[in-house]
C-alpha cells in the first residue's frame, strides 16, 4: 500500500480517504490510502510486487502457528530485501477464534476446511514477542467481532507518514505526527448464560404445596366431616386462596371481617411477644408465635350455623399431628353432612395447587362445595370440564396463581396469620411455617425433625430457658 496525494490520478480500484484526525496539523492537501500500482515482476516472487510501497501490513492467522513462523522466516526477510526502508505493521487476524467454541466452528467448516485444534490458537504473547524481535508494531483484528480494523488502518497510515518525516517537504507538516499507538486490549464477549434445569421435587421430599397437602406437616387447621373423617390443612394456604376461609380465620384471629364483627384479643398481636423472651436470649434466634398458646386458653367453640352454610362450629383443640405424632393445638372446624369427604378434599387440593383432576368422579359435588365456599373460579373449571371445554381452564389457573401470590405478599407484609417469628439483631420478622416448609428443605428439617423449634409450640406462653 502507498500514500499518495488526492489530486494524483488513481487508476487503481478502491481508495480509502485518510482520517484527518490522525494528524495534529493536517496538510492542506488530502491523502488517500490506495493499493500499490501494478508493475512487471516475476510471478514466482510476490514480494517483488511491494516496490514503491509506503507501508506493508503483514498478516498472519491467530489459529495457524505456521503462519506466524513464516512471518519471521519467509516474509519479513523478503520484504526487507525488496523494501528495506518501508515500515511494516504486523497484524494477527481471526482474533474471535481465540474465544469461540471451536467445536461449533469446526462443524460449520466441515468438510471444506481442516479442523482447528485448541493447541492451534496462538496466545497474544507470541505475536508480541515476534513483533518486538522484528521491531514492528503489532495489532490483532477480528472481522467477526469488528475489533481492531480501524486501529490497523490508522496506525498503518501513521507508520507511512512517520517514514516520510525525514524528507524536507514533509518535515513541517509531519512534525507532530504520532507514531503507531498501542492497541487497547480486546474485551472477550460474554459467554452464553448457562442452562439451569431445576428438577421437579420428588413426592417424598416435602417440597411444594402439593406435597404439603398430602403430608400436612405443621398443620394448624383440622376439619371434622361426616363419618368421623378428618382433613388437616394450613391456615395461610386456605386464607390466601379462598375469601370465605379468610373471613372465617379472621374471626378466629380477632380481626374485622366483611360482616363488620370485631373480635377481642387479636391473634396477630400475639406474634410480638418480645417481653416474654429471656434477657440472655441469642440475638439471631427463632421463637414460635404465642397464638398457639392462646388457643389453649381460648373459651368454648364458636357457633357457625348462622355464619354460612355447611359450617357448624369452630374452636381450639389439642390434636395429634398426623406427621410428627405429637399433640399440638389446632383450630378445629366442624362441617355438616352436606360436605362429603372426597369432594371436599378435591376442593382443598385445588386451593393448594390450583389444579383439578379431570377424572374426578363426583364433579357435581365438587361444584356444590365450591359454591358453598365461594370458590367461583373452581365452579367455572368444573363447568368447563362438564362441557368438554377444559382448554379454557388454563387462563383460570394462571389467574388463580397470580391472585394467590398477591395475597401471600400482603400477608407477609402485614404479618397476617403468621405462626412463627424470627428474632434478629434489629427486630423481629413474622413468617408462616407452611410457606417456609414448601420452599426450603432446611425448614422442613428444623420444624419436622427433632430440633427444639419443632416442639417449641408445646411450651406454655413462649420459650423457656431452653428455648431458642
Amino acid at each position: 500500500m502507498r500514500v499518495t496525494r488526492e489530486g494524483r490520478p488513481a487508476a487503481q480500484a478502491g481508495r480509502w480517504t485518510l482520517d484527518r484526525g490522525i494528524l495534529p496539523n493536517p496538510p492542506p492537501f488530502g491523502a488517500v490510502l490506495a493499493p500499490a500500482p501494478t508493475c512487471p515482476a516475476p510471478a514466482d516472487n510476490p514480494a517483488k510486487l511491494l516496490w514503491r510501497s509506503d507501508v506493508v501490513v503483514l498478516c498472519f492467522s491467530l489459529a495457524n502457528p505456521n503462519s506466524l513462523k513464516h512471518v519471521k522466516s519467509v516474509w519479513y526477510p523478503e520484504i526487507k530485501h525488496f523494501c528495506p526502508r518501508t515500515p511494516i505493521v504486523l497484524v494477527g487476524c481471526q482474533l474471535d477464534l481465540r474465544y469461540a467454541d471451536l467445536e461449533a466452528v469446526n462443524r460449520a467448516r466441515r468438510p471444506l476446511a481442516k479442523p482447528i485444534k485448541p493447541s492451534d490458537i496462538l496466545p497474544p504473547e507470541w505475536g508480541h514477542e515476534v513483533a518486538k524481535e522484528l521491531g514492528v508494531p503489532y495489532y490483532e483484528t477480528s472481522v467477526v467481532a469488528q475489533f481492531g480494523i480501524k486501529d490497523v488502518f490508522d496506525n498503518a497510515i501513521r507508520a507511512a507518514l512517520i517514514s516520510r518525516r525525514h524528507l524536507q517537504f514533509w518535515k513541517s507538516h509531519l512534525k507532530k505526527t504520532q507514531r503507531p499507538l498501542l492497541q487497547a486490549p480486546f474485551l472477550p464477549p460474554k459467554p452464553p448464560p448457562p442452562i439451569i434445569h431445576i428438577p421437579e421435587p420428588l413426592p417424598g421430599e416435602g417440597r411444594g404445596p402439593t406435597a404439603l397437602f398430602y403430608q400436612p406437616l405443621c398443620a394448624d387447621i383440622v376439619f371434622y366431616l361426616q363419618g368421623g373423617h378428618r382433613v388437616f390443612a394450613h391456615r395461610v394456604y386456605l386464607a390466601t386462596s379462598c375469601s370465605k376461609f379468610y373471613d372465617l380465620f379472621m374471626l378466629d384471629s380477632g380481626g374485622e371481617v366483611a360482616g363488620g364483627a370485631k373480635e377481642p384479643a387479636g391473634r396477630t398481636k400475639s406474634l410480638d411477644a418480645a417481653d416474654r423472651a429471656p434477657p440472655g436470649a441469642m440475638a439471631a434466634s427463632l421463637r414460635t408465635s404465642q397464638s398457639d398458646d392462646l388457643l389453649r386458653l381460648a373459651p368454648a367453640a364458636r357457633e357457625l350455623s348462622g355464619w354460612g352454610r355447611g359450617f357448624v362450629s369452630m374452636g381450639p383443640e389439642v390434636v395429634r399431628d398426623p406427621v410428627t405424632q405429637r399433640e399440638r393445638p389446632m383450630t378445629a372446624v366442624y362441617l355438616d353432612g352436606l360436605v362429603q369427604p372426597g369432594p371436599f378434599r378435591a376442593v382443598l387440593e385445588y386451593l393448594y395447587t390450583g389444579h383439578l383432576e379431570q377424572h374426578q368422579a363426583d364433579l357435581m359435588q365438587v361444584a356444590t362445595i365450591a359454591e358453598l365456599l365461594e370458590v367461583f373460579d373452581l365452579r367455572m373449571m368444573v363447568a368447563n370440564m362438564l362441557n368438554k371445554e377444559s382448554f379454557m381452564n388454563r387462563e383460570i389457573t394462571k389467574a388463580f396463581h397470580v391472585r394467590r401470590a398477591n395475597r401471600i405478599k400482603e400477608c407477609l407484609t402485614k404479618g397476617t396469620f403468621a405462626d412463627v417469628v424470627f428474632v434478629v439483631d434489629d427486630g423481629s420478622v413474622p413468617a408462616h411455617k407452611p410457606l417456609l416448609l414448601a420452599g426450603c428443605d432446611f425448614m422442613v428439617a428444623m420444624f419436622g425433625g427433632t430440633f427444639r423449634e419443632s416442639c417449641a409450640a408445646e411450651r406454655a406462653h413462649g420459650a423457656g430457658e431452653d428455648g431458642v
